[in-house]
């Protein structure tokens, strides 16, 4: 059966009223509403207006608007608590009053943000960014690369002509080193800060360096929440050279700072630690020359003591030499003398033998009347007996020889 009742008909301003009670009457107080901030905007008197974006379906979103006192001091608690300014992508957790705004919207007037869970769900992200680079043997890639001894070029991604560029810069300028520094410039905070560090440590892994360095000074932890991120860890990882994180952090370690080769607190700590590691190699030189100095002076100190007691030997040596010339030339001179005296006693021998041959030899006993007897051979008789009957034998006189044959008696 049809009703006999009109049916109404509300003008817009009308059913906008009417939606209005019906919104206010099903959330007659504040609710907490959790997701992700997106298209954030702020206006000059301080108020402002973002999306809530649900994690689950990026196509569902609540729009939430602040006015600027309420602002100011979400800002102040959120300061307090070290969360920093809100940016799109972050996860929090809100609570204000549904409504319907004037252009006809379903939205949330802001309260109040709990620093709290934002805290833990960058915390919850952070622990499971670094369960996957574990997982996949990405964690320690850069720790494991050697650091070199004298790390003096220097890649360096930052935000150029920050206070960090300027801390870091002048640590090493004033240690006196002859460091080369060649910056790759990166937005180090806000929304598109991991894309452009990451681009930066690209850009840097295609040069010659030995080290390269990521600083930026302190800030809250959404200020710093690029270096928490999976995409700037795994440049870092990738590194070819290792990578020094001087990150703002005075308590917490980034997921930057679990990847990097050498983590410090602070930019200026960074070029501290490089300009260390050059002065610790410089030391060792130092030491390792005095080391080579003394060992060679003591070397030489030896060497001299044993030429020194070579010299005496060679000394005494000469000395030795000297005396047996000198016995040399007695002897030679006893020698001579001798054989000498040898040769002129035999020369009187000689002469002596001379004169008796003189008186006794073959002719003056010739001419004394005897003969001498030989045979055909030359050989003298001296004996009858040695003559046999029919031997021919010479006898020679002191005016000629006759030969004769033996006849027996």
């Amino acid at each position: 059966m049809e009703s006999s009742e009109p049916t109404p008909t509300y003008g817009v301003a009308e059913l906008l009223e009417e939606a209005a009670r019906v919104v206010t009457g099903a959330f007659p107080a504040p609710v907490w509403v959790r997701g992700e901030i997106s298209g954030l905007r702020r206006t000059p008197n301080g108020a402002a207006f973002f999306r809530l974006v649900d994690a689950e379906s990026d196509d569902v979103s609540l729009e939430v608007a602040a006015r600027g006192m309420v602002m100011r001091e979400i800002d102040l608690s959120l300061d307090r608590a070290g969360v920093g300014s809100l940016r799109d992508g972050v996860e929090v957790r809100v609570t204000g009053t549904v409504g319907i705004s004037g252009r006809s919207r379903f939205q949330l007037s802001l309260l109040d943000i709990d620093p709290a869970f934002t805290l833990g769900r960058m915390a919850i992200t952070r622990e499971e960014i670094l369960r996957r680079l574990a997982a996949d043997g990405t964690l320690d890639l850069n720790k494991r690369l050697p650091v070199p001894p004298v790390p003096l070029r220097v890649g360096l991604v930052t935000s150029r002509g920050s206070a960090a560029h300027a801390d870091f810069l002048d640590q090493l300028k004033r240690s006196g080193l002859r460091f080369s520094v060649l910056t790759a410039h990166a937005s180090m905070q806000g929304e598109h800060a991991p894309e452009a560090v990451a681009g930066a440590l690209q850009r840097l892994s295609t040069v010659q360096v030995d080290v390269v360095a990521v600083v930026r000074g302190g800030g809250s932890k959404l200020d710093l929440a690029a270096f928490d991120t999976e995409e700037v860890a795994r440049a870092v990882a990738r590194m070819p050279v290792p990578v020094i994180a001087g990150i703002g952090h005075e308590i917490d370690r980034s997921v930057v700072d679990e990847v990097a080769a050498v983590p410090v607190k602070t930019p200026t700590a960074a070029g501290e630690w490089l300009v260390a590691r050059v002065q610790d190699f410089a030391a060792r030189i130092d030491r390792a020359r005095e080391s080579i100095d003394e060992q060679a002076r003591r070397a030489l100190s030896r060497s001299e003591t044993a030429l020194a007691g070579m010299a005496a030997g060679i000394s005494g040596a000469r000395h030795a030499v000297a005396g047996q010339r000198d016995r040399l030339d007695r002897l030679a001179e006893d020698i001579t003398q001798r054989s000498r005296a040898f040769l002129e006693s035999r020369a009187r021998e000689l002469d002596r033998l001379g004169d008796t041959l003189a008186v006794l030899g073959v002719e003056p006993t010739l001419r004394r009347g005897f003969a001498v007897v030989t045979r055909p051979d030359g050989s003298a008789v001296t004996r009858a007996g040695q003559l046999g009957s029919g031997e021919k034998v010479t006898v020679r006189f002191t005016d000629g020889s006759v030969s004769m044959t033996v006849e027996s008696e």
